[in-house]
């Protein structure tokens, strides 16, 4: 059955040749006869027939620059594109696919994608392409490619089937992608390393307070006790003994003095717990040259060696950095009270991420199964007869380093000295 279009063109084609050809002969009149007209009928058909050939060499030209278009879509398209046949053989491929694999498009025609697969990703590929011909709304997956040179890269491949039984694979280098997600989940890594560690940092922070207060309770307590008990003795007059009232007096000035000594001691922890701080670049051979001042008074009448190595600049508070200084030497001061000879020295080792501060000297020394009790508040490993003071001195230095995320420990061996160390971190981070 004819189309009607056709007929309206056909018509269209015959009255604009008629019109041309009358308009060509105006001094020819009308045919009359058979011959004529029938040479009129071949000349409006040949007038026809240029007309068709026109259009046709118009519709020609359009559609070469159609495909002209169609072709640099598909070649410079930001993603590659492939055609398979039912057996996965690239038939057809763009520039921008054979960049992907560093081959060049002539040299991947013929060739099966399988053979651009990582071997990790064979299997999914294998898996698809048998899918991808049945499916109707096409199929989107990740796996990975390798190039020519043998690296391998991350793809989002996503693939749609032809009537035809071919199928259009378009892949996307997701590369910078991935990178993205991968730095996120270090970060969400980190970040949820950085939670907990935090949350230990307050938690051991947590039970110090507990037992310092616990500690600082006992011992007031113990002082208390002792100055109404005397006070009891005095109230009754009991003693039948004679004693002079400095004698009677004296526990209790004891009592009273133990009592200022916890409670400066506590004064000191506080500050090194919540005194705000102030990070800056901190020579520490200047913060020796501080500290060796103040300790001069402590160190008249003895004969004390006291060296250093070179020292590191670091990220740090400096009243908190000259106070960790200050009592690590002042302990390695008591404890070499006994030596003719006090040798201390500080040296300096560096990681990557720290600086080791060493504090070694020659002194008394300590048996290293007792060593994690050294830095806990009041918490002695000689008797406060040999060597007084509360013992809250390295408990401040561990409580600082804390502090900043820094860690402390000591290693010792009885008689032959011992080595404090601090490790400092580089980057140090402030837990208020």
């Amino acid at each position: 059955m004819s189309d009607p279009k056709n007929k309206r063109d056909d018509q269209s084609l015959r009255e604009t040749a008629v019109r041309q050809l009358e308009e060509g002969l105006h001094a020819v009149p009308p045919p009359s006869e058979t011959r004529e007209a029938l040479q009129h009928e071949l000349s409006v058909h040949q007038i026809e027939l240029e007309l068709q050939n026109e259009e046709l060499r118009h519709t020609v030209l359009e559609l070469r620059q159609l495909h002209e278009k169609y072709l640099g879509l598909y070649d410079f398209a930001p993603v590659g594109y492939f055609t398979l046949d039912q057996s996965g053989t690239i038939r057809q491929a763009n520039l921008r696919a054979g960049r992907l694999l560093g081959v060049e498009r002539s040299r991947l025609l013929g060739r099966r994608l399988l053979q651009f697969t990582a071997p990790e990703s064979n299997t999914t590929l294998a898996a698809l392409l048998p899918r991808l011909l049945v499916s109707e709304d096409g199929l989107v997956t990740e796996l990975r490619l390798q190039r020519a040179d043998g690296s391998v890269f991350p793809v989002r491949l996503e693939g749609q089937a032809y009537s035809s039984g071919e199928s259009l694979i378009a892949v996307t280098d997701i590369t910078t992608e991935k990178a993205a997600q991968d730095e996120l989940l270090r970060l969400n890594e980190n970040l949820e390393r950085r939670v907990v560690e935090r949350t230990a940092r307050i938690r051991e922070l947590s039970d110090e307070l507990r037992t310092v207060m616990l500690a600082v309770a006992e011992d007031l307590m113990d002082s208390l006790h002792r100055v109404a008990s005397f006070v009891e003795v005095l109230r009754h007059d009991v003693s039948t003994v004679p004693v002079t009232p400095a004698q009677r007096f004296a526990p209790v000035f004891r009592s009273v003095e133990r009592m200022e000594e916890l409670a400066r001691a506590l004064l000191e922890y506080s500050r090194a717990s919540s005194t705000r701080v102030r990070l800056v670049s901190l020579d520490l051979n200047r913060v020796f040259s501080e500290v060796e001042k103040d300790l001069q008074p402590s160190m008249e009448g003895r004969n004390v060696k006291l060296t250093r190595d070179p020292l590191p600049t670091v990220t740090a508070d400096i009243a908190m950095m000259q106070q960790m200084f200050l009592n690590l030497l002042e302990n390695a001061l008591k404890f070499t009270a006994d030596r003719e000879v006090a040798r201390i020295h500080v040296g300096a080792d560096e990681t990557e991420t720290e600086f080791i501060l060493r504090f070694e000297d020659n002194g008394v020394g300590f048996n290293n199964r007792h060593r994690d009790k050294l830095f806990q508040v009041f918490k002695r490993l000689h008797p406060e007869s040999a060597f007084p003071g509360v013992g809250i001195g390295l408990a401040i230095v561990r409580r600082a380093c804390t502090r900043f995320g820094g860690r402390v420990w000591a290693e010792g061996r009885v008689g032959e000295g011992a080595t404090f160390f601090v490790a400092w971190p580089k980057h140090p981070t402030v837990l208020e």
